[in-house]
């Protein structure tokens, strides 16, 4: 599929330079980085949410990142909630479920973004199936979202690689 037509015309439209990459297929944002070989710092992860409304907000952060929703909430005044997967196919038309690409103006969409992805030199964004990425400047990221709301709504979401010493069962030599 490569880019999705809605994105692709988007970017030509808006003039943005962009490069495609394709990688082995993932599930998963964190996952997704490490098949295509980047940094998940540079990876935007695109989560539609709604309000009580049915109104849509499209949420962008580094895919290490976790959404702190009561800040969101507090910047809204209003109670979001994550989007149904019958909501995703219905605003991203165009695009495999699932992959969910991070500029939602391109479908009319309200995005916010959060501030940390501006840290990074360039961005990649999914082109809206699980095997293509789209890579582009973050400045471009930003110039795109210039009347998008931008703001600090997320944190570090912190992995664990190793169980605590006591949860180890130790072995004994008989």
């Amino acid at each position: 599929m490569g880019v999705a037509a809605t994105l692709e015309k988007f970017l030509k439209e808006k003039q943005v330079p962009f490069t495609l990459l394709e990688h082995q297929y993932a599930e998963g944002s964190f996952n997704t980085a490490k098949v295509a070989n980047i940094d998940d710092n540079c990876l935007v992860k695109a989560v539609l949410l709604r309000d009580e409304d049915f109104h849509f907000m499209l949420c962008a952060l580094p895919s290490h990142n976790k959404i702190l929703r009561h800040t969101l909430n507090q910047i809204f005044d209003r109670h979001l909630e994550l989007a149904d997967e019958e909501d995703l196919q219905k605003v991203f038309m165009d695009c495999a479920p699932g992959a969910v690409p991070a500029l939602g103006t391109a479908y009319g969409i309200d995005v916010i973004w959060d501030d940390d992805l501006l840290s990074q030199p360039e961005l990649y964004i999914e082109a809206g199936d699980h095997i293509h990425l789209i890579k582009i400047p973050s400045t471009s990221f930003a110039e795109i979202l210039t009347n998008a709301m931008h703001e600090k709504f997320s944190a570090d979401r912190k992995r664990h690689t190793s169980l605590p010493k006591k949860y180890i069962r130790q072995e004994y030599e008989l």
